[in-house]
């Protein structure tokens, strides 16, 4: 009886251990094939991409796939991220070990990914976005987005995303916005075109506890004005920022849903349409924008009505807002004033 039962546990303990070597072997050759994959893939693809990373690990027993050290050069686009890791489900990894790698990839339609320091460079712009870490809810189609990726064929089917951020950075030079620095971030989009469309699939961006740094030239002009609300030139604080947009039908034509920046001083909100020049941003133009300026403070209600005493303007608020309407080139467009300014 007692050779029976050590039998069994031999037996036991001798599956579990095939089974724990066997998880391993898979896991180590769904490695060699995810990376032969995304190599061809990149060679296929129809503009200058290398794609470069120090290693990728997947978990024997969850199949989570961890990239490390990424860097990905396109043209003259820099990307980085020190880590990314997909997580994805047990079954997702059962299709790799079964089907093999591409067969796998067509089978994952959703997953959660996680970044760490991520960094965008244009080269010739010399523009730049920075994220601490960024948490990615994917659904779509794994391998259709790796596909997409690497070359420019049109999506076939729709890929939508949700992320959450920390400690964003942005910094444009030629712009003329200066560096812009953000607590936290928040975004949710898509790429293919829906079946139905639907205000649900609004693309939204929308950044909080941010501190503007303006360029120097801004910041020597109108100091005066930014340390009489008490704050240094190069630390201007922002509650909220948030932008909503819809493409139309014109190609490069964008509806602009709502803009809003909220400071402790007012809040701005902006709607209309943005024409977009792809090649040379500050040549995009607006059509039909209306901005408001609403909620004022009492302390900046009091600088209006003291800057209009020295231009000799007298500002009322009888709708307690400023409103306007913006058209021609982004970068000096043409102001008309609907209400609020009178001689």
């Amino acid at each position: 009886m007692r050779k029976k039962i050590l039998y069994f546990f031999t037996g036991f303990i001798l599956i579990v251990l095939g089974l724990f070597a066997y998880h391993f072997y898979a896991a180590n050759s769904a490695e060699q094939m995810l990376d032969e994959t995304i190599q061809k893939t990149s060679q296929k693809a129809a503009s200058n991409l290398t794609i470069d990373y120090s290693s990728i690990d997947i978990n024997p027993f969850t199949g989570d796939i961890l990239f490390s050290d990424i860097n990905i050069i396109r043209d003259q686009a820099i990307q980085r991220a020190t880590s990314a890791h997909f997580d994805l489900s047990y079954s997702d990894f059962l299709n790799f070990m079964l089907w093999g790698t591409e067969s796998g990839l067509k089978q994952v339609n959703s997953g959660i990914l996680n970044l760490r320091d991520i960094s965008y460079t244009d080269r010739q712009t010399f523009m730049e976005i920075k994220v601490d870490s960024l948490r990615v809810d994917y659904s779509g189609n794994l391998w259709n987005l790796i596909v997409l990726g690497v070359t420019n064929r049109p999506p076939q089917i729709q890929h939508n995303w949700q992320a959450f951020g920390t400690r964003f950075r942005f910094y444009y030079p030629e712009s003329g916005v200066g560096d812009i620095s953000a607590d936290t971030l928040q975004a949710r989009s898509f790429f293919g075109k829906p079946e139905v469309p639907s205000d649900s699939l609004s693309h939204k961006f929308e950044l909080s506890g941010i501190t503007w740094t303006p360029p120097a030239s801004v910041q020597e002009k109108y100091q005066f004005f930014i340390k009489g609300f008490g704050y240094p030139t190069d630390e201007i604080p922002l509650k909220r920022a948030s932008f909503r947009y819809q493409p139309t039908q014109t190609r490069n034509l964008y509806s602009i849903e709502e803009i809003t920046l909220q400071s402790e001083l007012f809040t701005t909100t902006l709607q209309g349409y943005l024409r977009l020049n792809e090649n040379e941003i500050s040549q995009s133009s607006l059509q039909n924008m209306t901005v408001r300026i609403h909620d004022i403070s009492k302390r900046f209600r009091n600088f209006l009505q003291q800057l209009g005493k020295l231009v000799g303007l007298s500002v009322s608020f009888e709708e307690q807002q400023i409103q306007a309407q913006l058209n021609g080139p982004l970068a000096k467009p043409d102001v008309t004033f609907q209400n609020q300014l009178n001689e």
